[in-house]
């Protein structure tokens, strides 16, 4: 026998073998085989619906505290703090979009400068990023 045939022997095996567990047991295999599909699905019910806005929360710079823990509150109940403000933050997200065109398009630009227009623009602004200080 050469190695590809006893590999196809093995698979054809293991999916037999597959086949008769399936049908043997019928029933456990459906439960479980739900069950993992629901497991599966369960983060997706924490995700916003379609036509809901982005949750904005800001807590202020100066005189930071964590927020407080309320043991007297219900599970589910709802508050004016969202279900994910639990602590003090651990990162800081910010997103710019540069938009941004080559106006006026001239003939004897190239391709190229199509990108090289509006990069130009995200470095400088890169660098007036870095260059910000927080003054009190």
């Amino acid at each position: 026998m050469t190695l590809t045939e006893r590999l196809r022997e093995k698979i054809s095996r293991a999916f037999y073998n597959h086949g008769l567990l399936c049908a043997s047991y019928p029933i456990p295999i459906i439960l479980f085989t739900g069950f993992c599909i629901l497991a599966c699905c369960y983060p997706l019910l924490k995700l916003p619906l379609p036509g809901t806005g982005p949750v904005e929360f800001t807590t202020p710079v100066k005189d930071y505290s964590p927020p407080p823990v309320d043991s007297d509150r219900k599970q589910g109940e709802p508050t004016e703090q969202p279900e994910w403000y639990v602590g003090a933050p651990v990162a800081y997200v910010q997103q710019i979009f540069v938009k941004s065109s080559v106006f006026p398009w001239h003939k004897n630009l190239l391709a190229v400068d199509v990108f090289r227009s509006p990069l130009s623009r995200a470095f400088q602004l890169v660098e007036e990023i870095r260059n910000h200080v927080l003054r009190d």
